[in-house]
């Protein structure tokens, strides 16, 4: 899956804030109830990965909790960025056990036409997945990347920064 989006915004500070403080925006996010930072560490090679834990936040009728995984709300969200780079390559992982949900991507930052602001391409997938699943997952993944660098964007843009 594929998609793109321009923010007005230069790319080096939205892909900081994505590393950096993503989790700070949790509480803006409405489909998110917590987020926390696990490790941010600089691998050998000068590759930076940063690990979070996430988890959403629904509401399931009573009649079908009993069939929830309750880990399906919960997953692991591992960034990865060479030094200088302009990619940042994911993976992110359920800890339900009912559902392979394991997502990989790219976000590739590059200047939006004109100059202005910042092009954002994403590619998703779903390995091990069929299609059904893959569409669900793929929708729900793509917004909450959608909502995520907004929510970063609108936040260089204040006056706090």
């Amino acid at each position: 899956m594929k998609l793109m989006m321009v923010l007005m915004q230069p790319a080096g500070p939205l892909q900081q804030g994505l590393l950096e403080r993503s989790c700070e925006l949790a509480p803006v996010l409405p489909h998110v109830q917590a987020a926390e930072l696990v490790r941010d560490e600089v691998l050998p090679g000068g590759e930076r990965q940063v690990v979070q834990q996430w988890r959403a936040r629904v509401e399931v009728p009573v009649l079908l909790q009993p069939h929830l995984d309750q880990g399906l709300l919960e997953w692991t969200l591992t960034l990865r960025q060479p030094a200088g780079g302009s990619v940042i390559r994911f993976h992110a992982a359920s800890r339900a056990v009912q559902v392979p949900g394991r997502c990989e991507g790219t976000l590739r930052f590059s200047p939006a036409a004109g100059g202005r602001g910042t092009r954002i391409e994403m590619e998703l997938e779903f390995p091990n997945m069929g299609e059904g699943l893959r569409r669900i997952f793929g929708e729900l993944v793509a917004r909450h990347w959608r909502t995520l660098l907004e929510a970063a964007a609108a936040r260089l843009s204040s006056p706090a920064g």
